[in-house]
């Protein structure tokens, strides 16, 4: 592995509708934005980030951050249905249940009811904007 200046990754998101993203990452699950920039042309295509210049808010997740683009002309939504690629986001609770409870006051739709797991009390899946799944660990009692 190479060297790492911080433990944590950050995760970009391409946004089909930026503003339904940020609502529901900001607003809904309650992520602070730490920066909001114009990524210019020369950069996004140089990089081989993207075909043109884009937005890019970041919202802080714990340690890490998640990356909304705005560009323009967006690419369509991803589906629910299962496929490759990033299929989900794993957010260790310390209270599924009434986060669960929170977030649907809030019109967060879920996948299914909590179920647990061999490593898990709680698991539990919401639809997040483009195909994402928020999944929502809680941990077995120690």
């Amino acid at each position: 592995m190479f060297a790492m200046k911080h433990s944590a990754v950050d995760l970009g998101f391409v946004c089909s509708n930026f503003d339904e993203s940020l609502h529901f990452y900001r607003d809904l699950l309650g992520m602070e934005v730490v920066l909001d920039i114009q990524i210019p042309e020369d950069t996004a295509t140089g990089a081989r980030l993207a075909p043109s210049g884009f937005r890019q808010v970041r919202l802080k997740a714990g340690e890490t951050l998640i990356k909304l683009m705005e560009i323009e002309n967006p690419p369509p939504t991803r589906s629910f249905d299962f496929q490759a690629g990033i299929r989900w986001l794993t957010f260790i609770l310390e209270d599924v249940p009434s986060v669960v409870a929170d977030l649907k006051s809030k019109g967060v739709e879920f996948m299914a009811d909590p179920v647990s797991a061999p490593d898990a009390k709680h698991v539990v899946c919401a639809k997040g904007p483009d195909g994402m799944l928020i999944e929502l660990v809680q941990l077995p009692d120690e």
